[in-house]
């Protein structure tokens, strides 16, 4: 299925919502790449990434690490792409998804990082039936990795990192930036 007309049927709480209808997970990613005003690779990244439920923990790391620029990010992503997460984890083996109900939160685990989203705030969804596993007082040993959200979600598009980065100019202690 091209996964620009992906949907998702979102597990809900009984008698929480009035349309179980299936959402479509792109267009609100695209939404929220607007608003972040995205380039084209990130864009093309996003697209690649959430092909992989490993990939759609780093694009959701990356949206939610790109909500501190924007006025007011457009959060419409976040449960359909948890969701989508939660089920090509189950196809492909990429990530053991963890419910914790007490801290509200469900966690992604990949092979090479863990990834926390908060989800308390959405709570018409049945993220007990959402997650592989759910455990009250989970351990969460990750750490804050917005930090390389951007370079994580190129590597779905396998770019060198020396092709998107640029350094600063100066010969004493290089800094190096992304351009994009």
């Amino acid at each position: 299925m091209d996964i620009q007309s992906r949907t998702v049927d979102i597990p809900r709480k009984e008698r929480t919502t009035k349309s179980d209808d299936p959402v479509a997970v792109w267009p609100l990613i695209e939404a929220a790449l607007d608003k972040i005003e995205a380039d084209e690779p990130t864009r093309e990244a996003a697209e690649a990434a959430i092909e992989y439920s490993d990939g759609c923990a780093v694009l959701a790391n990356y949206l939610n690490s790109q909500a501190k620029r924007v006025h007011k990010m457009d959060y419409r992503f976040k449960v359909p792409l948890l969701v989508l997460g939660a089920e090509l984890a189950r196809e492909d083996d990429g990530a053991e998804t963890i419910y914790d109900p007490e801290e509200g939160a469900i966690y992604f685990e990949t092979d090479d990082h863990q990834f926390s989203f908060h989800v308390y705030k959405d709570w018409t969804v049945d993220w007990e039936q959402v997650a592989d596993y759910v455990e009250s007082g989970y351990e969460w040993i990750g750490v804050d990795n917005q930090v390389w959200a951007l370079d994580w979600l190129m590597d779905y598009l396998e770019v060198p990192t020396d092709q998107y980065m640029v350094d600063d100019g100066d010969d004493d202690d290089t800094e190096h930036f992304s351009r994009i």
